[in-house]
């Protein structure tokens, strides 16, 4: 067991996908499980009763029928005995081990409480069409001058047989986005106005739409700032530590502009729609002209979900509204028109 501590501090190899392997050679049946995930590896690089110390009252049982067992998370107090038994590896092998976890986390973008905070702009926005699950950022060619970003989907990750769904170039997706904006924008008049009309006459509470017309607004300021940052950061204006602190700052703020237009947005039946249509026209009426190139700040700002299925990218807008453009072999150059469904009024589908 020392050997993963020491393997992990030596070669960083904290959460790699290298790891299952190279437990496998360490370890023999019939300890060895059929599968190492990420959680039973983090588990056991952060377990005290390695360095020779005993956590108690980890767990609890509850005191209702039917009686479970679940993890303590705070309702108990836990008690720590120190230099229980004979440790397996020393404190300064853990401490450095906790050190590199505590690095890698910030490097993802995870905070304390272990949520992902979406260190790109297309984590946790790409959905299977086949099967729901998320993809997976992935890089390949490493090292080679056509190093390429794709995204491919976890379950085909995991085994190929489960899941048909193939990667997708991340340029392939940037691109899809530019031609998706470029075609919205040259029917807008005819998309998101009469929908704004029709959907407006559901709602009558004018003081809570000055209070979303803020909370988006505010939202557009903050994307903008992190924008103008990440480009700053780019260019080596300013170092990678002040731009964490200061992106951190910002998504903070974000998130609670959100969730506060969320808790507006909730009290109606069509506000969210709305709302999201309403940030859509602004954002249109600021970007006149075709977009030559894809701009991150546009997609952060107008797009909810992806799915992808075949060879079809669904990009699910923030009113709800869904455009599919094709890649590869079902490209057709002259479909300019993309193909739209436009939610009925009463039957918005809230999931991809």
């Amino acid at each position: 067991m020392s050997a993963v501590f020491s393997e992990n501090i030596l070669m960083e190899k904290v959460l790699m996908p290298s790891q299952e392997v190279y437990l496998r050679t360490i370890f023999q049946p019939p300890a060895l499980p059929k599968r190492w995930n990420d959680g039973v590896i983090n588990e056991i690089l952060q377990n005290p009763i390695y360095t020779g110390g005993l956590l108690l009252q980890k767990t609890l049982t509850t005191e209702v029928i039917p009686f479970k067992r679940k993890i303590n998370k705070g309702q108990l107090p836990k008690y720590f005995i120190k230099d229980n038994h004979e440790p397996i590896i020393t404190r300064q092998q853990a401490e450095a081990v906790k050190e590199i976890l505590k690095y890698r986390r910030k490097q993802i973008g995870v905070d304390d409480s272990g949520k992902y905070q979406n260190r790109y702009e297309f984590s946790s926005k790409i959905i299977c069409g086949e099967y729901g699950s998320t993809f997976r950022r992935q890089k390949i060619y490493i090292g080679k001058p056509y190093e390429k970003i794709q995204w491919c989907c976890h379950r085909h990750i995991t085994d190929k047989t489960k899941c048909r769904q193939k990667a997708v170039r991340e340029d392939i997706l940037k691109g899809a986005f530019t031609v998706m904006w470029n075609k919205l924008i040259s029917n807008y008049t005819e998309l998101l106005l009469p929908l704004l009309e029709s959907l407006k006459k559901l709602r009558t509470d004018e003081q809570q739409e000055r209070e979303i017309w803020k909370c988006n607004n505010r939202i557009m300021e903050l994307t903008e700032q992190s924008h103008i940052l990440s480009r700053i950061v780019s260019k080596g204006y300013i170092d990678s530590a002040v731009f964490i602190e200061r992106q951190n700052k910002l998504m903070l703020e974000l998130d609670a502009e959100r969730k506060k237009r969320n808790r507006l947005l909730d009290t109606n039946g069509f506000d969210r729609e709305i709302a999201g249509t309403v940030l859509l026209l602004e954002l249109i009426r600021n970007n006149q002209g075709i977009l030559e190139e894809y701009r991150i700040d546009l997609f952060l700002q107008t797009v909810d979900k992806i799915s992808i299925l075949n060879n079809r990218i669904l990009f699910r807008l923030i009113n709800g509204l869904e455009l599919t453009e094709c890649y590869g072999k079902e490209v057709n150059e002259d479909d300019a028109a993309p193909y739209a469904n436009r939610l009925q009024t009463g039957g918005w589908q809230n999931s991809i």
